[in-house]
This record gives structure tokens, C-alpha cells and sequence, in this order.
């Protein structure tokens, strides 16, 4: 088995509908999602864990102010099967930056 650390996702929403990354061929640890608030008010990011078939699994919701960036602690150590997917939503475009890193087996 291969370990391989990686960012797997930074971006900017463009849109509301938000940002993911999706596991393909290999089983993703994740180690750490930050969400920085790149607007003038506060905004609200989602962080969803979906299963490989499209369950919602887990779903965590932070306000955060102006200017600040929020962890998810409670998003850390969780598990991607092959084809699992992390979600990252917030309702207002271009308010959220996110990064997501982990580490890939393979």
C-alpha cells in the first residue's frame, strides 16, 4: 500500500453551489479542512461527508465572521472510501475559501 499526502482540494467558491473532492481509486484519510471568510460579513460553510453511493453521512456547519477561518476539528481522521465525496456549501458566492489536505492509500 502507497501513502501519498496531497492537498485535494483549495479553492474559492465561484458559485454558491460550492466545491468538492471526490476519492477516486483509493481510500482518502483526511487530516485537515480549513474554511477562510473572504467577505465583509459573516458567512456560513457546510462541510459534508458523502458515502461512495451519494449518502449524506456527516454534515457540519460554522458560522464564521469576516476576515476569520474556522477548522472543522470534528472533519478530522474521518475516512473517504473509493468514491466517497467531501462536500464544501455556502450560500453566498465567492465568500469562502477552502482547503482540504489528507492522504491517499492506494
Amino acid at each position: 500500500m502507497t501513502t501519498t499526502v496531497a492537498v485535494l482540494l483549495e479553492g474559492t467558491f465561484a458559485t454558491a453551489a460550492g466545491v468538492s473532492y471526490t476519492s477516486d481509486q483509493c481510500v482518502t484519510a483526511l487530516d485537515k479542512i480549513t474554511c477562510t471568510n473572504e467577505s465583509a460579513a459573516t458567512a456560513t460553510a457546510t462541510v459534508q461527508l458523502l458515502s461512495p453511493d451519494g449518502t449524506l453521512t456527516l454534515s457540519f456547519s460554522k458560522a464564521i465572521p469576516a476576515g476569520a477561518s474556522w477548522p472543522f476539528p470534528d472533519v478530522v481522521g474521518h475516512l473517504l472510501a473509493i468514491g466517497g465525496k467531501v462536500n464544501v456549501l455556502c450560500p453566498t458566492a465567492n465568500s469562502i475559501k477552502a482547503r482540504i489536505s489528507g492522504r491517499k492509500f492506494t
